[in-house]
């Protein structure tokens, strides 16, 4: 604990009533790509859940290994007649952190808040067709779907349950932006909100009525830095205990007391062309850029080998058919299309993105080379998340270079590339505009069948492989830094940073 003298003297003059022998685990859980930085509405974020789940809790909840799906405030669930109807069984002896108890009508007020158009949820997408919610006690809440939705519990493991009775005289639109989700929200999770210190940090104090137990730790801490640099500097001086670090910052901590945790990042980098602008109307422009691109050049020199070829938005081997145009480096061919698209040479293409890392920066440098060697002219510009979010909202921008989670089901793409779902009713940014692949998307929800629906995706697959309406990049590898003191500590990388168990009232420090 004495490497943490000086931030553990800054929070004594801040906190008062706090023992100095507490036991504390400080980190920037907001940094990098999955995290959501000052931003604590769940319904509205589409990340940030990695420090979210410390004081909220979700009805199910994936393993760290994505592998299955098992309760959180759901003790059990039965689902019937035709995957139309789910009936979850709620775990006993919950309490909200202000000592009210967890019932059934907690998640239904959660639900039909989410459907709530004027709450701008980000899960409205996922429960649209959800037709009524019963709560025949407290302990049951039975959902009734208008049709058979099979990604319905992988949706829920991203969604927080929130408290009725603190939320319900608040309107939904006024709920967007209130100050209950920063001055002192309730939770059920493992810690309870203590204190928030705008642009410095947010204090959690341990939930010593959790119902899987007290947490080991009294304090979990998530300091805010305004620069990546900044937080890895803060680790390797021991002020903070973890924070995600780019492939870069993991060669710097050679011999050092932190441990490099590194895993996939279920998250596909792609090249996201404007499909509302003629500029890519012609599909040969899209297939010119891919043949364009040296993959495995990139891959090699600049992420070290540490990512992986993406031929679709599905990275899940099982989704991917074998026979996917891999469309291989060939500037010749690539020239070849462009010269029969009537590609003028002499226009430039603004490419947008909200990455802003080093590693980042030089794949565009490189992707620009690549393109200049064929007669494409590009110009990146890096923007600021909101930034971004605002320029693709309308259809002034031509190209993107962005990433997206699929996870353990690719149903997660469905409100990025169904045609239901263009801004502002969506994040469907690129307006994707594909018939036959709305129908793949919708198959796949409706079929319980699993050989159906992994037939399902492979077509989605091919679809996107042959339409091009993303050009699929790769996927990396991500990576977390954690001290060395850190006992049961558990990190992977996942997109939006959670849906899964981290076991965080076990965790503990030396």
């Amino acid at each position: 604990m004495f490497k943490r003298t000086a931030l553990a003297l800054t929070l004594a003059l801040s906190t008062l009533g706090t023992a100095s022998a507490d036991k504390v685990i400080t980190g920037a859980f907001d940094q990098g790509p999955g995290g959501s930085p000052q931003l604590f509405n769940p319904l509205t974020n589409t990340a940030g859940f990695t420090w979210l789940n410390k004081y909220y809790s979700t009805l199910v909840l994936y393993d760290v290994g994505f592998k299955k799906i098992s309760g959180d405030l759901a003790s059990s669930w039965v689902v019937g007649d035709g995957g139309k109807k789910y009936t979850f069984v709620l775990r006993t002896g919950v309490k909200w952190h202000d000592g009210r108890p967890f019932t059934s009508k907690d998640v239904k007020f959660s639900l039909d808040l989410a459907n709530n158009p004027d709450s701008g949820s980000a899960f409205a997408a996922k429960f649209g067709n959800i037709k009524s919610i019963q709560t025949p006690n407290a302990r049951t809440v039975i959902l009734t779907l208008s049709k058979p939705n099979a990604a319905l519990l992988d949706a829920l493991t991203s969604f927080m349950i929130l408290p009725e009775h603190a939320l319900a005289k608040i309107p939904a639109r006024e709920l967007r932006t209130s100050s209950w989700w920063r001055t002192d929200p309730v939770g059920t999770g493992p810690f309870m909100w203590s204190r928030y210190v705008p642009d410095q940090y947010v204090e959690l104090k341990a939930n010593p009525e959790y119902y899987k137990g007290k947490p080991k730790v009294d304090r979990l801490v998530n300091r805010y830095f305004k620069e990546q640099a900044a937080a890895v500097l803060a680790l390797k001086s021991g002020n903070i205990d973890f924070t995600y670090l780019t492939l870069d910052d993991t060669k710097t901590f050679g011999g050092s007391s932190v441990n490099i945790i590194s895993g996939p990042s279920q998250v596909a980098n792609y090249l996201g062309f404007n499909n509302a602008s003629d500029q890519f109307k012609d599909v040969r422009v899209r297939q010119a850029m891919l043949h364009a691109i040296d993959r495995n050049a990139i891959i090699k020199q600049l992420y070290g080998g540490g990512a992986e070829p993406a031929y679709c938005p599905v990275t899940n081997s099982k989704y991917v058919p074998k026979n996917v145009n891999r469309y291989a480096y060939d500037p010749a061919k690539a020239r070849q299309l462009l010269q029969a698209a009537g590609w003028n040479t002499s226009q430039n293409v603004e490419v947008i993105t909200y990455y802003n890392d080093q590693l980042s920066k030089d794949v565009l440098v490189t992707l620009q080379q690549m393109f200049a060697q064929v007669g494409l002219k590009i110009t990146p510009r890096f923007l600021d998340t909101p930034s971004y979010n605002q320029a693709t909202s309308g259809t002034g921008f031509s190209l993107v270079y962005a990433g997206i989670g699929n996870g353990p089901d690719p149903d997660t793409l469905y409100p990025s590339m169904h045609s239901d779902f263009m801004p502002p009713n969506g994040t469907n940014r690129m307006r994707v505009k594909l018939p036959a692949l709305d129908r793949l998307f919708e198959q796949a929800q409706e079929t319980t069948a699993a050989a159906t629906r992994t037939k399902a995706y492979q077509n989605m697959c091919s679809l996107v492989n042959q339409q091009l309406p993303w050009g699929m990049l790769w996927t990396a590898k991500r990576f977390g830094g954690a001290s060395k003191d850190l006992v049961n500590f558990v990190w992977t990388p996942a997109p939006g940073g959670g849906r899964y168990d981290d076991q965080a009232h076990l965790w503990d420090i030396k």
